[in-house]
């Protein structure tokens, strides 16, 4: 059975006391424990930082609070439809109210816009300065591509990618499945789930 911070230490005293079943070793087994476990936790602790590894931090903090409450059901008591009505309403993005008038001004800039005009190409200099900047650890897009992933890519693909990227800007083309996002409620904490603004 796996016991956090059982160092050798504590599995001498352990072994001594399935020996001898001295109680005096079990409290020293116990004290020896402790004091394990505190200077772990200090250690873990005192390495934290929201600068740079802030994803490891938000990683312990959100184990703690999951040991201090207990599972809450995945059912939620308000729709879909109303949490998505509600990040609408509060997005400074223009939705789909709007997505025709924006629609029509890209297409107005695009015929005004002359071959002169055109941004430059994407070079491979571009791209790797780009994925150096790129953060670490974050969620992924619709398309299930890690930043990892990218980061990791050889000087083939850097080179794939400039012209990609390079074309999608010639052609005035984006794909659709950049378009989309996968939203998942999160029910703050401590307040009531009934609510659609209560979620992020």
């Amino acid at each position: 059975m796996y016991t956090p911070c059982l160092d050798e230490e504590c599995q001498d005293l352990l072994q001594q006391y399935e020996e001898s079943g001295d109680p005096d070793v079990a409290d020293h087994l116990i004290e020896s424990l402790d004091a394990a476990r505190r200077h772990h936790w200090e250690e873990l602790t005192s390495k934290m930082n929201f600068t740079h590894s802030s994803w490891k931090s938000w990683a312990l903090i959100c184990r703690l609070g999951a040991a201090q409450q207990p599972p809450k059901s995945t059912h939620l008591s308000v729709s879909a439809n109303a949490v998505a009505a509600h990040l609408i309403q509060v997005a400074k993005a223009p939705h789909n109210k709007f997505e025709r008038q924006v629609r029509m001004q890209g297409r107005t800039l695009l015929q005004q816009m002359s071959d002169k005009s055109l941004p430059h190409p994407f070079t491979e200099e571009a791209i790797s300065s780009s994925l150096q900047k790129t953060k670490p650890a974050t969620a992924p897009g619709y398309d299930n591509i890690h930043v990892e992933f990218v980061k990791n890519l050889g000087p083939r693909a850097r080179t794939w990618l400039s012209k990609f990227f390079s074309r999608i800007m010639a052609t005035h083309s984006i794909l659709k499945i950049w378009r989309k996002a996968n939203v998942i409620a999160v029910e703050k904490p401590g307040k009531y789930p009934s609510l659609a603004a209560n979620y992020r």
